[in-house]
């Protein structure tokens, strides 16, 4: 079970993964609407991923994820994004988002998502 934080502009869109995460036990820690909460609520909730909207309508998620990686360069988050362009995409991984969705997201994808990235924290910190 992971502690997930959504941030995303669209209501429809965080019900969504809201739905698809609760079903499989995950819990939902946090929600946003708008990039500005971010952050304070990443260092309030410390929460094991962050599924994070690239087009808001206050903030760039390019650069919330750049600040959310100078706060703690561990943190995992999955950019999520209607537009799957490359320039984009390797962007955000350079900058150390653990995935990239391409919306509309399927439950399959997001559950193998989360699932991937919380194996990978395991192993990282050895639990």
């Amino acid at each position: 079970m992971a502690r997930i934080i959504i941030v995303d502009d669209s209501t429809v869109q965080r019900t969504i993964l809201r739905k698809f995460l609760e079903k499989e036990n995950h819990q939902i820690v946090g929600e946003a609407n708008n990039g500005q909460a971010v952050l304070g609520l990443y260092q309030d909730l410390k929460p094991d991923i962050v599924l994070l909207d690239i087009v808001m309508p206050d903030a760039n998620g390019i650069t919330i994820l750049d600040q959310l990686m100078h706060y703690d360069r561990n943190a995992n988050v999955i950019m999520c994004s209607s537009t799957a362009l490359q320039n984009v995409i390797i962007e955000s991984i350079q900058l150390g988002a653990k995935g990239f969705l391409v919306k509309p997201i399927t439950a399959d994808t997001l559950l193998r998502t989360v699932s991937k990235i919380m194996e990978m924290s395991k192993s990282i910190n050895g639990n």
